[in-house]
Parts: structure tokens; C-alpha cells; sequence
């Protein structure tokens, strides 16, 4: 079997205790999505309120320069995944 060298971002959260709790966020290989698609994915009727959350940082997107007229951001759908991994272990 081939070895592979995978690369991740990382969240880095403080404990109490003075250590760092380190999480790999899902990275899945650049794939991008439209606003649209990822509003589906996480539940939402209103691509607006993805655009609302790339604002916020909560997913990553952004505007391609071939589309700086039109308005259509392209969303990381590794960023899309994380965010409802977060939302499910909160419920």
C-alpha cells in the first residue's frame, strides 16, 4: 500500500488546564459548492444566510475574480461539512 501525506488545518481551543485541544478540520480535496448547494446541505432555504455566515467566518467562501460583477461566491465544502459537524454535536 502507497503512503500518503495528507495536510489539514487545524482548531485550536485553550483548556482550563493550560493544554491546547487541537481538531483537524475536514479538508475535501478544494471541492467547492455554490451558495445554493451549501444552503441545502446544512438545512437552509436562503442562500442568503450562507453569505451571512462567510461574513462571519463561520464557513469559508469567496468571490471568484472572473465574478466580481455578478456576485457568486464559491463556498469550501470541507468548511461547509465542519460547520454541521459543530451544529450536530451541540444539539
Amino acid at each position: 500500500m502507497a503512503s500518503q501525506l495528507m495536510l489539514f488545518e487545524t482548531d485550536a481551543t485553550a483548556r482550563a488546564d493550560g493544554s491546547i485541544l487541537l481538531r483537524p478540520r475536514r479538508l475535501v480535496d478544494g471541492k467547492e459548492v455554490s451558495a445554493a448547494k451549501a444552503a441545502g446541505l446544512l438545512g437552509f432555504k436562503d442562500p442568503e444566510t450562507i453569505y451571512g455566515m462567510i461574513q462571519s467566518g463561520e464557513i469559508r467562501g469567496w468571490k471568484p475574480d472572473s465574478a466580481r460583477g455578478n456576485g457568486k461566491y464559491r463556498i469550501d465544502l470541507g468548511s461547509v461539512m465542519d460547520y454541521k459537524e459543530r451544529r450536530l454535536r451541540e444539539r
